[in-house]
This record gives structure tokens, C-alpha cells and sequence, in this order.
């Protein structure tokens, strides 16, 4: 018994060496965190976040304590504390051709935001047949074959190309 009791209390008392102190620096573990105002719903954002992000930590929020007070980029707000980390993120490896490389965890997050837009489990979720029954038009399954053409053509595309498609585009909206 007295063997447990000091088990516990080695285990609760590396517990605490861990725990934070208003100014500790922590990261960001989401893409677009939001910093806002305050913890009341439909409080503004004060600035978003990305992965990797280091902000001050001021401490939990004593009504609401999983909203916690950080500070970052000159401005302070809350963040909610699942999307905080006490440790920055590992860079991604990447294999290419040439080998592998480390990217940061912002490269890496942002480096999928335009390269595909349907996954395979959405590819599946519209090929199921009961997702294409009734009046919707076009169906699940004839807007998956849609956008798997529209990335076939846009990986046909170099990205000077898409460069100049874009200065047609806005040059048409002035």
C-alpha cells in the first residue's frame, strides 16, 4: 500500500512539472484557428492561426476554462485549448523523385488546400447508390465524374498557363 501511495505521488508530481505558467509559449495544432474576443458565442475573431503558430499562453479562462488567454502577433484573445500544443509541430516528410524533404507544418498544411479536391472516400460516398436517387441534379455520381475531369484538365495545365488564365480572368472583371 505505501508503495502505491508514493507511485502516486511520483506520477502527480511529474504531472505538475508539466502543467503551463502564464507566459509560457505554445503552438498551434489546427489550420484557421481563430483568436477571438472573448468565449461568448459569436464573439469577433481577433486574427486566425496556422499550424506552428507560437502564441503566449496568459491561462485558462476562469468561467469558461477550456477557452484559454493567449497573446500573439501584438493582439490578445482566447483560443480554445485543443488547439494549442506545448510543444511546436514536427516538420512532414515528403517524398519526391529527388528524395525526402522536410516541410514545415504550415507548408505542409497549405500544400493541399488547392492539389485535390476529391478524396477517395468521397469518391465512394458518391458512387453509393442510394446517394443518387431522386430529382437532385446533377447527381452525387455525375458531380464526382465532373470534378475528376476538371482536375484531370487542371493537371494537363503549367502554371504559367494558369497564371495568364487568371490575369484573363480579373482583366474580364474590371
Amino acid at each position: 500500500m505505501q508503495q502505491a501511495a508514493v507511485v502516486l505521488a511520483l506520477v502527480l508530481l511529474a504531472g505538475a512539472a508539466w502543467a503551463l505558467v502564464p507566459g509560457d509559449r505554445v503552438y498551434v495544432r489546427g489550420r484557421d484557428v481563430a483568436v477571438l474576443q472573448s468565449t461568448t458565442p459569436g464573439a469577433p475573431t481577433v486574427v486566425k492561426l496556422q499550424p506552428g503558430d507560437a502564441v503566449i499562453w496568459r491561462g485558462a479562462d476562469p468561467k469558461k476554462p477550456s477557452w484559454h488567454r493567449v497573446d500573439t502577433k501584438g493582439k490578445s484573445g482566447v483560443v480554445y485549448f485543443a488547439n494549442l500544443s506545448a510543444t511546436p509541430p514536427e516538420n512532414e516528410l515528403v517524398s519526391t523523385p529527388a528524395g525526402v524533404k522536410k516541410l514545415d507544418a504550415q507548408a505542409f498544411a497549405s500544400s493541399g488546400a488547392a492539389g485535390k479536391a476529391l478524396t477517395e472516400g468521397a469518391v465512394r460516398y458518391g458512387d453509393q447508390p442510394e446517394k443518387n436517387q431522386g430529382n437532385l441534379r446533377p447527381t452525387m455520381k455525375e458531380a464526382v465524374r465532373q470534378t475528376e475531369t476538371l482536375e484531370a484538365i487542371a493537371a494537363q495545365r503549367t502554371s504559367a498557363e494558369l497564371d495568364a488564365q487568371a490575369a484573363r480572368i480579373a482583366g474580364a472583371r474590371q
